[in-house]
Formats: structure tokens, sequence, C-alpha cells
């Protein structure tokens, strides 16, 4: 770990010149290498019984250097996934980086560059274009020494997330640099003759990636969808699209139909530069600015803690992974996902929306008026646009201000509140002004909709509340055994306004 990235490519490269294994069958590595040692070989034995279809790729998660995905390399090496040539060895399976920060994001491109350019990685993409997948092979997984044959155009798959970006940036942020590193990836692959076959690690709420398919098609950076796309459902997004046959059938009609007819559009030609781009990389900046303020601000973390629901979900298993990655507590160990739903749940909804106000106050009376005719012609910023007035229509003042009132320190609660109140009404005085309108006048139907569960779900708020303020006092005074006998009834709560917000993705 402390090695440099000079020192670590070094010792990677030298490694993977050689087929032969890093340590004896029966040496142990550790607890920890162990650990993925175990489940590599789980796939190797799969693959040697049955093949490699179905398997998918090895995908990296926090991709942020070049050697994150080359000791993958040398882990599958040790577990038999790999297949000796005489062109050097291949893994059977894809390596696929993940970039989910805004920062990962931007270093993106220069990475894919690397990593494609390693003579490992084209070996490996060039094998395994060869067919629909692998066919068992024996123990030893040695192939014939018929070689390699290249063909016309390798796939590289990149997966691309959207929730760390925006739990690292905001939702302006985030979204240009999901945008504009797309872009630059499929610039990258091209350069070295690949196809990047993005794969989208979309959420079911605003600030995980969500939105209607056909807007979220339209809005993607012209020439990254080359024929196939790849893209993740999770939440109570998986029963709202496919729970029965007519939806689900209607669903991946329209997936297919959006995917097909993009595809052809990217297909035609390159794209110049939007005449909106500088000012959304303005807006991008400021709506940062904005939102690390937040965030960054003394006392922050105490405030979100005990201002939304988040200690008790920690509590609840209706996630796939543990909430935080390593147990530490920090905003930077926790998980999106459970950032996201905790400020839903307490219908603050930051995550979708703060830092735009702040933005779109810094434009000029002239860049707003440019913002506002030429926004249409535009599908990606309209797309982030009308998200985040959609994120806006589902908070609720009035039970934001009951759920500070939650947090202990006075002083605190009211420096905090403030500021998110204060960027609240910034961000719907601009929209308003960018769009000509309020929001009643021009999505009715939204808001009716909205409108429909408002005092029900009101009246399931102030009961979590009043859940939230015993189950904490409990837990202060050390009686664990009422706390526990509390908890079933705070965690109903909590999956009876998730089942009536229909947002926490």
């Amino acid at each position: 770990e402390e090695w440099s990235e000079t020192e670590r490519l070094r010792f990677l490269e030298r490694e993977l010149r050689s087929p032969r294994p890093f340590l004896h069958p029966s040496a142990s590595a550790g607890p920890e290498a162990d650990a993925v040692l175990g489940s590599y070989r789980v796939l190797a034995a799969h693959i040697a019984e049955y093949g490699a279809d179905g398997i998918g790729a090895l995908i990296v998660s926090m991709t942020r250097r070049l050697s994150d995905l080359l000791v993958v390399y040398v882990l599958a090496r040790e577990a038999g996934l790999l297949r000796s040539f005489p062109e050097g060895i291949v893994c059977l399976l894809p390596v696929v980086p993940l970039f989910e920060t805004a920062d990962d994001l931007e270093r993106g491109p220069g990475m894919l560059r690397l990593f494609l350019a390693e003579p490992v990685t084209r070996r490996s993409l060039e094998f395994q274009a060869r067919g629909t997948g692998v066919s068992p092979v024996g123990p030893a997984g040695v192939s014939p020494a018929n070689g390699l044959k290249a063909p016309a155009m390798l796939t590289q798959q990149v997966m691309v997330g959207y929730s760390d970006s925006n739990k690292d940036a905001g939702i302006f942020a985030s979204q240009w640099a999901l945008h504009r590193a797309q872009g630059q990836l499929a610039t990258a692959g091209a350069e070295l003759g690949a196809n990047v076959r993005f794969f989208h690690g979309r959420g079911g709420t605003v600030s995980r990636g969500a939105g209607p398919t056909h807007r979220f098609l339209d809005a993607l950076p012209h020439g990254s969808l080359g024929g196939d796309i790849r893209l993740t459902e999770q939440g109570e997004t998986i029963a709202q699209k496919f729970a029965n046959t007519s939806t689900a059938a209607y669903n991946l009609e329209l997936l297919l139909a959006g995917v097909a007819a993009t595809a052809s559009r990217h297909a035609l030609g390159s794209d110049s530069t939007h005449s909106l781009a500088p000012l959304a990389e303005k807006l991008a900046a400021n709506s940062r600015v904005a939102y690390r303020e937040l965030i960054d601000a003394e006392g922050f973390l105490t405030f979100y803690r005990q201002a939304t629901p988040i200690d008790a979900l920690e509590h609840s298993r209706i996630g796939s992974r543990p909430s935080r990655r390593t147990g530490q507590p920090s905003l930077a160990d926790l998980r999106a996902i459970p950032w996201v739903f905790s400020w839903n749940q307490a219908r603050f909804y930051v995550p979708g929306w703060f830092g735009a106000g702040s933005a779109l106050a810094s434009l000029s009376d002239a860049e707003l008026a440019q913002l506002a005719t030429e926004l249409r012609g535009w599908p990606f910023l309209h797309y982030v646009i009308t998200n985040i007035e959609s994120s806006l229509a589902s908070t609720d003042r009035e039970l934001m201000c009951a759920y500070a009132e939650l947090v202990e320190d006075r002083t605190l609660r009211e420096r905090l509140l403030v500021l998110i109140l204060k960027e609240w009404t910034l961000t719907r005085t601009m929209l308003e002004r960018l769009r000509g309108g309020t929001l009643t006048n021009r999505r009715p139907r939204m808001l009716k909709t909205l409108e429909l569960r408002t005092e029900a779900l009101r009246v399931l708020h102030l009961q979590q509340i009043a859940l939230l303020r015993r189950w904490r006092k409990l837990h202060h005074n050390g009686d664990e055994p009422a706390a526990a006998a509390l908890l079933p009834d705070l965690l109903l709560s909590i999956n009876a306004i998730a089942s009536g917000l229909r947002t926490t993705g």
C-alpha cells in the first residue's frame, strides 16, 4: 500500500509477463486476499465445468489508478482464470473499470488509454471477442498453441457510477462529469481500436441517475452509444417496471427502441460541442462549490445523523450491502444508497437539487436568457434541469423543519437549516426565472400525483419523528432492550414512507 504507482506498475507488469502463479497453492496470502482468491477459484471451477457464458465481468469498484485494474489480472492468474498462448497470457473474463467519483470520472479517459495499451488487456479482449463465451477447459486452463486472431474492433466495457459522483459533488457537477467523461472515454477507446460499451450504474432516484428512459438515452453524449448498452435497475423501480408481464414487455420494448434509435443517430458522424457547454461547465463548478459548502460545514455530519433516520436505516436489512464500506463513522465511508434514502425519508431530497440554485444565480442575465432560449435544444441539460425540478417538487419545507427539530444542538440546527432552506428558496426562484413560470403551471400532473399522497405521508412522517425521538432517548439512557423492542416499529415506518414516496431507489 505504501508503494508509489510507478513501483506498483513495475511489479505488476513484470508479473504479467509470466504464466506461473505467484504463490504455492497451499500458501496463504492473508485473510482478505484469501477471500478474494477463494471467490475467483469458484469462478474458475464453474468455467472449467460449464464455460464462461453467464459469468459476466470482473468489475473493479472505485477504480482510481491503473494498478487497481492490473492487480486483478495477477489475482486471476493465481486462481486459474488465465489461459496461456504463444503470444502471452489472457484473462478468461473481462476486467472492467468502474469510475464512481467526479474526480475518478475526470481521470478515467487517461486511465482507459493506459489500460487498453497494456499487452495483457489487448490479448484478453482479442480472446474474448473470438466467440460468445469460453468453452470448458481442463484443470490447467492452458489452450493449444493456436494463437490469437484479432477481430476488426475490440469491445471494452466501462462502468460509470451515478451515486458516488453525486454524493461527492452534487447533482449538477455529477451529471456534467458523467456526460463529459462518457464522450472522452468513447473517444479514448476509438483511438485505441476499441468500442466502449458503457454500463450505467443507475439507481431509482434522480440523484442516483434515474429518469425517464427515453430522455436518459437522448441525453447521452454523441458517440457514446455504439450499438449496445448495459444498465442497472435498483430498488422499487424493479417492481415498478418488471413486476408483471405487460409492464415488463412495455419497458423492455421502450428500452430496445430507444437504444436502436439513439445508436443510429450516434453512428451518423460526430456531433459538435453544444453552444451551452461553457455554461454547463460554469453551472457544474459553481454548483459543486455550494454543495461542498454544505457537506464540509462544521457539524454537518452531526446534523445529518440527527435530522434524518440514517441511524435507524443502518439497523435495517433491506439493502444488499452494509451501509458503510469499512465501518468508519465518516461521510466518505457511507454508501450512496443510504445517503440518498435517508435524505428522502426526511423530505429534504438534498442530493437531488442542492447547489442548483446557487449555480443558476451565478449566471449573468444574458447567460440565463441564453440558457432559457436554448435549453430545449440540448437534451442533456434539459434532462438534468427537469430532474432537479422533480426532486425539488418532492421536498416538503414543513417536514424538513420538523425533522430538523431532532437535532439536539440548537445553534447547529439553526445554522445548517438556514443554509439548506436558503438554497431551497433560491433554487425554486431561479428555476421559475429560467422556465418562465411556476411548477404548478408547467407540470400540474406531476404535482397532482404528489398531492394525492401528501396527507397520508404527513401522518407517517410525524409518527416516524416521534418514534425516532423515543428510540434515540432509550439508546441514550442505555435501555437497549426497550430500544430493540421499538426498532421494528421504526423500521416499519421507514418501509411505509418508502412505499408512499416511491423514490428511494
